[in-house]
C-alpha cells in the first residue's frame, strides 16, 4: 500500500477504528483525526481459531499497551456471550494497533512524539481476506447495566468486544532514516504540529496466515444500558484540515451488516465531497468508526468514513469539467453549423456523437477504477465515475471484469444497474458471473423486477 503524505493509510472499510501516532492533548488539539478511537483494534500476540475464552474479559483502567492475555475475568463478564458473524471474504487492508510484546516479534519500529510525555504508539498493516468474526452479545441488558453499576469494581470501561478471523499477511513499516523534531509534521497524519519526525519507509512482510485464524481483538467501551456501542473520534464532528487536501465525514445507520454500513457512509462522503468541490471527486478512506447497536433481536450496524479528497484530486477534476465543457459547447457550435447547412453532414455521421460519447464513458470508468489497487477502493472509484453516464451491457461487463470476487462483482452491477442503455441485453450481464448464486442475483437485479 502506498504511503500517504497526510493520514496513515486505512482502507476501505475498516471494521476497524485505528489509532495513530498519539501526542498530548493540547499538541494535536487541530488534529482530531490523531485522537485514540475508544473502539480500537489490536494484533493478537499468538494466533488461533478459538478465541472465545477472552471475549468479555475487561481491560484493567488505565492499561494502553494491550495483549488479550492482560485483560481479566470480572464478575459482570458472565453477561457477555459470543456469537460468529460470517465475514463475506471481502480483503481489507488496515493499520493495526502493536503491543510491544507484539512488536518485538515483528520488529515494528518505535516512532516517538517530539513533545512532552513521549508517548508512543505503533502500527502494523494487515492486508487480509475476512472470513468471519467472534462477536461479544449482551443478551440481558439490564442484568448488565445492573452489575456494573452495582459493581464499579467489576466492571471496567473497555472490554474485548470481538475477534477478527481471516487470511492474509502482516506488514511493517520498516524506517530507512529518522529524525525527531521538536516542530515538524506529524508522521502518523502529515500534519504540521507540535513534534514529529521525518521518515521514508517502505514495507516488510513480518507474518503470513494462509488458513483462517483470528489474528486480531477489538476493544469496546462498556455499555451500561443500551447494547454494544462504539464512540467515535473527534474527526466524526470536526475534521481535520491539511494544505494538501479536504476531508469530509460520510455516515450510515441502521444496515444489516457492516460491509453495507461501510459502502453506504463512503456513498455519503462521496456525495458531501462532490457538494462541498462542486465536482465529482475520488474520495479515499482515510478512518473507520464502526458500532453496532440492538434492534428486538436484530443486530443493525452504523458506520463514520474520515474521507480525504487531495488536492491533486480536485485539481484534475476542475480540469476534466473544463473540457468536458469546452467539448459541449464545440458540439453545440458544430450542430448549429449543420443545421444551417444540412448538406454538408454525412448522414452516417448522425449517430457517431453518441457512440463517441460512450466510448469515453467507459473508457473514463474502467481508468478510474483501474487505478485503484483493492476492490473497496475500486467500488469506490467506480461509485463515483459513473455518476450521469450512460453504457451499453456490453461494456458494463468490462467494467465487471475489473473485479475477481462475485460478491464486489455484484455491488459493482448494483452501482451500474440504471445507467444501462440497453437493459433488453441483461443476459450479458448474468453471463459475466460463474457460479449460480451470483447469476440469480445478478437478475434479480434486472430493472423492472
Amino acid at each position: 500500500m502506498r504511503s500517504s503524505p497526510r493520514l496513515a493509510p486505512l482502507t476501505k472499510l475498516s471494521l476497524l477504528g485505528l489509532t495513530l501516532l498519539a501526542s498530548c492533548a493540547s499538541a494535536l488539539s487541530n488534529q482530531t483525526a490523531s485522537v485514540v478511537s475508544s473502539s480500537s483494534v489490536w494484533l493478537r500476540n499468538t494466533y488461533d481459531t478459538d478465541p472465545s475464552i477472552y471475549v468479555g474479559r475487561f481491560v484493567p483502567a488505565g492499561v494502553t499497551d494491550l495483549d488479550e492475555s492482560n485483560t481479566m475475568v470480572l464478575a459482570c463478564s458472565k453477561y457477555i456471550t459470543t456469537r460468529f458473524i460470517e465475514g463475506g471474504n471481502v480483503e481489507y487492508t488496515e493499520d493495526l494497533h502493536v503491543s510491544n510484546q507484539v512488536a518485538v516479534k515483528i520488529g515494528v519500529p518505535v516512532v516517538a512524539s517530539g513533545s512532552a510525555g513521549y508517548q508512543h504508539q505503533r502500527t502494523a498493516q494487515v492486508r487480509y481476506t475476512l472470513t468471519g468474526k467472534l462477536v461479544a452479545e449482551i443478551t440481558d441488558p439490564d442484568g448488565f447495566a445492573a452489575c456494573c453499576k452495582d459493581q464499579p469494581d467489576q466492571c471496567t470501561d473497555r472490554f474485548v468486544g470481538e475477534f477478527i478471523q481471516g487470511t492474509g499477511s502482516v506488514y511493517h513499516n520498516a524506517a530507512r532514516d529518522m529524525s525527531i523534531e521538536g516542530q515538524g509534521t506529524n508522521p502518523a497524519n502529515g500534519l504540521a504540529g507540535e513534534g514529529g519526525s521525518s521518515r521514508s519507509v517502505e514495507w516488510q512482510r513480518a507474518a503470513e496466515f494462509p488458513e483462517p485464524v483470528y489474528f486480531a481483538f477489538k476493544i469496546n467501551p462498556t455499555p451500561y444500558s443500551q447494547g454494544i456501542v462504539s464512540t467515535c473520534p473527534d474527526w466524526v464532528d470536526s475534521p481535520p484540515k491539511s494544505d494538501t487536501g479536504i476531508f469530509v465525514v460520510g455516515s450510515s445507520d441502521n444496515n444489516r451488516n457492516e460491509n453495507a454500513a461501510r459502502n453506504a457512509a463512503l456513498r455519503s462522503a462521496r456525495n458531501m465531497a462532490a457538494r462541498s468541490t462542486g465536482h465529482l471527486v475520488p474520495v479515499q478512506a482515510e478512518q473507520w468508526c464502526t458500532s453496532t447497536s440492538t434492534k428486538g433481536k436484530k443486530t443493525r450496524y452504523s458506520a463514520r468514513v474520515l474521507g480525504y479528497v487531495s488536492n491533486d484530486a480536485l485539481a484534475l477534476a476542475r480540469e476534466q469539467a473544463r473540457i468536458e465543457a469546452e467539448q459541449e459547447l464545440a458540439a453545440e457550435q458544430a450542430a448549429e453549423r449543420d443545421a444551417a447547412n444540412p448538406s454538408t453532414q454525412p448522414a452516417s455521421d448522425a449517430a457517431q456523437p453518441s457512440g463517441a460519447a460512450r466510448s469515453r464513458d467507459v473508457d473514463g470508468i474502467l481508468a478510474a477504477v483501474q487505478a485503484e489497487a483493492s476492490s473497496a477502493s475500486k467500488l469506490s472509484a467506480l461509485g463515483l465515475a459513473v455518476n450521469g453516464k450512460r453504457l451499453t451491457a456490453a461494456e458494463a461487463v468490462a467494467v465487471l471484469d475489473e473485479f475477481a470476487m462475485g460478491a464486489d462483482k455484484i455491488e459493482a452491477l448494483e452501482l451500474l444497474r440504471d445507467q444501462i442503455e440497453d437493459p433488453d441485453n441483461w443476459h450479458l450481464l448474468v453471463d459475466a458471473f460463474s457460479f449460480s448464486g451470483d447469476r440469480e442475483a445478478a437478475r434479480a437485479l434486472a430493472p423492472g423486477l
